[in-house]
């Protein structure tokens, strides 16, 4: 076609754009570190888009429970048909799908290979990925005491896997899907937080951390001492001003929110493992259908005696905290939470612990606040790091994702001492590591 003198050849621009891309494209091909990159970025971005997708439709359901306010005493029926059907499908279609979802990203971190790859990949399968995701949004309308989190690490780390796995077979570029698992779960922590330090810390507290799990809390504790010396010199200085923050807190109050955060922390999850293991033969006898209709009878009963919603991920109760506004109920919320959670986990369904776990936590801090006659909002913070490290034995993650959801420069220091605290009361009191053991609850697969 003639083009119009005086006139653009856009019909050339754009075949000079298309040769210049397919030049490119056949360089990045051929170059190894280019391909590599090229095929991660795009595994990562798609596990981005899947993340967020899953957050709206929690959010969705969250929005829709079928609770006691929506349908009065047709709970008693609906939470327990579906907790049933929800136990159903894991044990039938998918037994990996079931709790957390980061205990099965851990084991497949650590020990997926070629030789291992048959056996492990069901851990981080879209079969799995599907089911679990499928059954958590179930009991989650019905009222289930369970985050998005843990669940979003899963989910990612399968989206990621599969992704690489199909450009690894277009390629045939030889791909290392450790790699594959740990960036995907990480990438899911921070996508399902909003917290993009948090996923780096993630990956190499709990993902890939064998050789820095042993030396965390020196180095945490060298970092805070050292921060602590130079605040006493300088004061509460900042590299470009200071920002508007909450009240500051008073060194007692952390400490003692980490000691108390820590311990009982340490003692949810180590009843969370130790019910589990308890309520094992009921689950695989004749009758294991029995297990989560009475676990689901029970967090009814739990929601209907408690005076704050224990149902859902806490989100809710936890904000009003942050936000300084304190209520009675608080003080009795965190046990209230701590028994929905644990009857929720127990049931055999798929379900997280990082939002009840902060919401726990934020209870903590305020209600220890408020005794003391100290601002809330900070308590609430400080409580969340402590409860969640003490919980999960993952004091950095812990405080990055709490600092990084504040954004206050001087809530850095108090929320990392807490967290450590927290850490070590649980190491102390002979606690096990929450993830990792249940992690090795899979090492049958490789038998």
């Amino acid at each position: 076609m003639a083009v119009v003198p005086g006139t653009p050849d856009y019909s050339g621009c754009w075949r000079f754009f298309v040769k210049r891309l397919q030049e490119l494209s056949r360089q990045l091909v051929g170059h190894r570190y280019g391909a590599i990159l090229f095929i991660f970025l795009t595994a990562a971005a798609l596990t981005g888009i899947i993340s967020v997708l899953f957050m709206w439709v929690f959010e969705f359901v969250l929005r829709h429970r079928l609770d006691f306010h929506r349908i009065g005493p047709w709970c008693w029926i609906t939470t327990p048909l579906v907790f049933l059907m929800s136990a159903w499908l894991i044990r039938r279609f998918a037994p990996f799908a079931e709790g957390t979802g980061i205990p099965q990203v851990i084991f497949a971190a650590q020990q997926l290979t070629e030789n291992s790859k048959k056996s492990l990949l069901p851990l981080v399968s879209v079969r799995t990925m599907a089911v679990k995701a499928a059954t958590l949004l179930a009991v989650l309308w019905v009222g289930a005491s369970t985050g998005r989190e843990g669940p979003t690490v899963h989910i990612a780390a399968c989206v990621f896997l599969g992704a690489v796995l199909l450009l690894r077979k277009l390629t045939k570029l030889n791909l290392d899907m450790r790699s594959a698992v740990i960036a995907g779960g990480a990438a899911g922590l921070a996508a399902a937080f909003n917290t993009p330090l948090a996923g780096v810390t993630f990956a190499i507290e709990e993902l890939s951390g064998d050789y820095f799990s042993g030396i965390k809390d020196f180095v945490l504790m060298a970092i805070i001492v050292a921060g602590i010396a130079a605040k006493s010199l300088t004061g509460e200085y900042a590299y470009f001003g200071k920002l508007a923050a909450p009240s500051a807190l008073p060194l007692s109050l952390i400490l003692l929110v980490g000691v108390i955060g820590g311990a009982l922390g340490a003692f949810f999850t180590t009843a969370l493992i130790e019910g589990k293991r308890l309520l094992a033969p009921f689950r695989s006898g004749k009758i294991w259908f029995m297990l989560p209709l009475a676990l689901s009878g029970l967090l009814l009963l739990f929601a209907w005696a408690s005076p704050a919603d224990v149902l859902g991920p806490g989100n809710q109760p936890a904000q009003k905290l942050v936000h300084g506004n304190y209520g009675d109920w608080a003080a009795g919320f965190p046990f209230w939470k701590m028994a929905a959670t644990w009857v929720t986990y127990w049931a055999g369904g798929a379900g997280g612990i990082f939002a009840p776990c902060l919401s726990i936590g934020s209870a903590i801090g305020a209600t220890l606040g408020h005794w003391l006659n100290i601002p809330v909002a900070g308590c609430a913070m400080i409580g969340m790091a402590a409860f969640l490290s003490g919980a999960i034995q993952a004091p950095i993650t812990a405080f990055v994702i709490i600092f990084e959801m504040a954004g206050h420069h001087q809530m850095l220091l108090p929320i990392m001492l807490a967290s450590l605290l927290a850490f070590m009361v649980a190491r102390i009191s002979g606690a096990k590591h929450f993830y990792q053991s249940l992690a090795l609850e899979y090492e049958h697969v490789l038998k």
